[in-house]
């Protein structure tokens, strides 16, 4: 009873992520943390001119998979140290007196 998978169960070749290159991976990196440091830095929301030609180049770099994980991972830390930054204004005594 060996494996009753076909060359049909498996995806076209064009629906697979295509090899990237050891150097590939380092030009994407380094592409994503240019644009999120102008990101961070010049106007938050990457509207700023500098951060759009960072972000094409970005775009142009990675996968376009890697970029919507890369964003959404961007997005996700952000939220994450907001929240952190609005406990820690919280007083301690009202937090725990809200929990009871």
């Amino acid at each position: 009873m060996g494996s009753t998978a076909s060359k049909d169960d498996e995806p076209a070749m064009s629906q697979r992520q295509p090899m990237v290159s050891q150097k590939q991976r380092k030009v994407c990196y380094e592409h994503r943390d240019r644009y999120y440091e102008c990101f961070n830095t010049q106007t938050g929301d990457g509207s700023a001119d500098q951060c759009k030609e960072l972000r094409r180049q970005y775009e142009e770099a990675c996968l376009r998979s890697w970029v919507k994980y890369f964003d959404d991972m961007h997005k996700n830390e952000k939220s994450a140290a907001a929240q952190k930054r609005m406990m820690q204004t919280v007083q301690p005594s009202k937090r725990f007196a809200a929990e009871e």
